[in-house]
């Protein structure tokens, strides 16, 4: 990849992983509109990475509050919980993904069904923002609310529906407010983002790895400070903005997709 694939590539994966408009579709997209696979293993693994890292940075405090919960004897100890919460709802994604992905990437990376699945799940989002808020808080999180989230995750295998987007609308379906539904789903993003890099790095070519290295440190460093701005962002000014501008912006890009393929 020249560079400014390497800027461009990394920048949409910062800024698409956390938004609920799907950052697999925008990059299959992208390398679709590039003709080419130009996204190697190694520079996937250094975006992962780079998103990964802004979300524990962002949530050092929640993390550290998790941390301390698991080695502490008392029952009641806060973060236990969360704790639980976070397993529950990432236990089902990790094991049917294990058995599904390869056929995901065989039969469903096409703009076809990226841009139905775009178009769908706007819908879905639309709808879970009609539901009534009864939960504030993370605490008011149930286990079996988590486990729902959990199972809607999984969609989010079909590129194009955004994992953020499905499960931040399981969230408001279940009635939990749009503040604390972003930051569960955030939350979950840093054992799933997690799990796929580890996944991807049993195929690294180390070697292929250090020869490129300046390529994989910069998108790592540019997916990191996009990815963090934009959680930033989306947290402080989801109540104030809704999700009516990702909404539109899914309708229209599905729309266009489908237009193009005409």
């Amino acid at each position: 990849m020249d560079l400014l694939q390497v800027l461009f590539l990394s920048f949409i994966q910062g800024l698409t992983e956390f938004l609920p408009i799907s950052s697999s579709a925008h990059l299959i997209l992208f390398s679709d509109f590039f003709n080419s696979s130009i996204q190697s293993l190694n520079f996937d693994v250094s975006v992962h990475l780079g998103t990964l890292f802004a979300a524990c940075i962002y949530f050092k405090d929640e993390i550290l509050l998790i941390i301390k919960s698991f080695f502490s004897l008392e029952k009641e100890k806060e973060g236990r919980g969360l704790l639980i919460n976070i397993i529950i709802a990432t236990l089902p994604i990790l094991i049917i993904g294990f058995f599904v992905r390869d056929l995901v990437d065989i039969f469903l990376r096409s703009p076809e069904i990226i841009a139905y699945a775009t178009i769908i799940f706007a819908v879905v989002l639309y709808l879970s923002t009609k539901v009534k808020t009864q939960y504030s808080s993370l605490d008011s999180i149930s286990p079996t609310h988590s486990l729902i989230i959990g199972l809607a995750q999984c969609l989010a295998l079909i590129p194009g529906t955004s994992r953020s987007g499905v499960t931040i609308s399981a969230a408001l379906a279940l009635g939990v407010n749009s503040k604390t539904a972003s930051r569960f789903s955030f939350l979950l993003a840093i054992p799933t983002i997690g799990a796929i890099a580890c996944y991807q790095i049993i195929g690294v070519d180390f070697t292929s790895f250090v020869d490129e290295y300046r390529s994989n440190l910069i998108g790592m460093v540019i997916s990191f400070v996009i990815a963090y701005l934009t959680i930033d962002f989306f947290i402080k000014f989801i109540d104030r903005i809704g999700f009516m501008p990702f909404i539109i912006y899914r309708l229209f890009l599905g729309t266009l997709i489908l237009f193009f393929l005409i």
